[in-house]
């Protein structure tokens, strides 16, 4: 039924055996050459969709520090009135509770400048 296929003549059995086993060894070795490419890939590209996460993340931080740093531009005059009075309270002896009623009395009663501390 192999009448027709090529094969390989061998002078002994050892002979065969270890061609056998020299060509099993490589394969093996091909498989997990393969395996250790595939793995060091999806490793890279972890890191790459972890990177890409942390970009989208720093720039949303970077957008929302603008704005925030524009609101304080647009307010810098009542942000100013606001730390002025903060730091006469603190340097009259108050301490931190009793300025935080103060600020809550205040804009209990609509100080504007009050309103603004949150």
């Amino acid at each position: 039924q192999h009448q027709d296929k090529l094969y390989i003549k061998y002078e002994t059995f050892a002979g065969a055996v270890d061609d056998f086993f020299f060509h099993i060894g490589g394969q093996k070795r091909a498989i997990r050459a393969e395996a250790a490419e595939a793995a060091a890939l999806e490793k890279l590209q972890k890191v790459k969709r972890d990177q890409e996460r942390r970009v989208k993340s720093l720039l949303r931080e970077q957008d929302k520090l603008k704005q925030d740093a524009q609101l304080v531009e647009t307010h810098a005059e009542d942000v100013d009135k606001a730390l002025s009075v903060i730091n006469s309270a603190l340097d009259s002896g108050m301490d931190w509770d009793a300025l935080d009623q103060l600020v809550e009395v205040e804009q209990e009663n609509g100080n504007p400048i009050a309103l603004l501390i949150k």
